[in-house]
């Protein structure tokens, strides 16, 4: 049960949980749920269906003063301890509107692969850079996600956040967008995104994706799972190539794996457990502190609450 939270804080949210036939599961395994295929168990994990839902469901963890973390398809994190927090899947969220002046709204549990495969056939392109991206819109916008030279900041016009039970529409140039992160945090909930794509070549488009794509699957650990790049790369060198001249590829801690593909993975080679991904993680930090006076930054998130 929930340290942090009164029992009848928890089993209160439960009941209108029931009451109001919203989707949930009890004490369940965040292993089911992460691209790693590990992670702790969460006291309570909610799947809302709408946007409606899911703020209903905010409001209430809210009011009960419940500690809760808002998970998109589980692709950039570890969750390593979850004692005192629940979980809201926002998986459910993925609704698109498209617009006649080419923009499109997108709900924050969208997976980009389904944005990027919606705005082709109707003929826009722009999301290319999402190939290979496991993850959501809401996640994608925390981070700053990008690969193949582009990132989602790029098309961005606006945010709708949930900001005291009111949706607040922030336009792009009232964002701090970096290499992999952004002004916005963990505590700021994202309903949905709108992104301004343009009338192109969609054939072309999805030629420079098979490239894409097939330059990932001979470059990056696809059979195993991951979470994609574990550490964010520096200015003078990428956090790869700087593991793998510390002679650090295939270094591992029970079922956790440093990539002997890509440096920047670690692997589950089928019985890692949190425990193995974190000491690796922390690992791989300490030597390359010691030995280059590098400290590495992870990019994915690490949930220890």
């Amino acid at each position: 049960m929930l340290e942090s939270n009164s029992k009848k804080d928890f089993n209160s949210t439960v009941e209108f949980l029931i009451q109001n036939n919203i989707k949930h599961a009890l004490n369940y395994s965040m292993s089911e749920y992460a691209s790693w295929t590990v992670g702790a168990t969460t006291p309570l994990m909610i799947y809302p269906q709408s946007l409606e839902e899911f703020k209903v469901v905010i409001e209430e963890v809210k009011k009960r003063k419940i500690r809760f973390y808002i998970s998109g398809n589980g692709s950039n994190t570890l969750f390593l301890k979850l004692s005192r927090t629940i979980v809201i899947s926002t998986k459910r969220l993925n609704k698109i509107t498209f617009s006649q002046d080419q923009e499109v709204t997108v709900e924050c549990g969208t997976s980009l692969a389904l944005v990027l495969s919606k705005t082709l056939k109707k003929g826009l392109v722009g999301f290319e850079f999402s190939s290979g991206i496991p993850g959501t819109i809401g996640g994608a916008l925390i981070t700053n996600a990008g690969a193949n030279g582009g990132t989602i900041s790029e098309s961005l016009e606006s945010i709708c956040f949930l900001k005291k039970n009111i949706e607040v529409e922030v336009p792009r140039n009232k964002i701090e967008f970096n290499y992999r992160s952004s002004s916005i945090t963990r505590r700021d909930i994202i309903l949905r995104a709108k992104f301004k794509l343009k009338i192109g070549d969609t054939e072309q488009a999805r030629e420079n994706i098979k490239k894409y794509i097939k330059h990932r699957n001979n470059t990056q650990p696809v059979e195993y799972p991951s979470a994609g790049s574990v550490f964010i790369n520096n200015k003078d060198c990428a956090a790869g190539e700087r593991i793998e001249r510390l002679g650090l590829k295939g270094l591992s801690i029970g079922g956790a794996e440093v990539s002997k593909l890509h440096a920047n993975y670690i692997i589950n080679t089928g019985k890692a457990t949190t425990e193995d991904i974190h000491n690796l993680i922390k690992k791989i930090q300490k030597i390359s502190l010691e030995k280059e006076g590098v400290a590495l930054s992870t990019e994915v998130k690490i949930v220890n609450e």
